[in-house]
């Protein structure tokens, strides 16, 4: 699947998707929110949950200046360059 289809599902078909085949490869978190980043097939996504309400409440599909701005901090080439 490419990520432009990919990004024409249902939020409920994109969390099974990451679930069932994504690779989980950065997390991060905040006060109130959890970032974990995945890699599904050959692209990048990330899941955000608020965490006071236990729920997903972003799936997206973010560029690599994206993902290089917000995890720098515990980024490692491998995790970027094995997909």
């Amino acid at each position: 699947m490419e990520k432009i289809s990919f990004n024409k599902l249902s939020q409920v078909q994109k969390l099974l998707l990451v679930m069932e085949s994504g690779r989980l490869v950065l997390e991060k978190k905040e006060p109130q929110k959890l970032f974990k980043l995945y890699v599904y097939k050959l692209f990048y996504v990330e899941l955000v949950y608020d965490i006071e309400n236990n729920k997903v409440i972003k799936i997206d599909t973010p560029e690599m200046e994206y993902i290089v701005d917000e995890y720098l901090d515990s980024l490692s080439i491998k995790d970027l360059l094995d997909l």
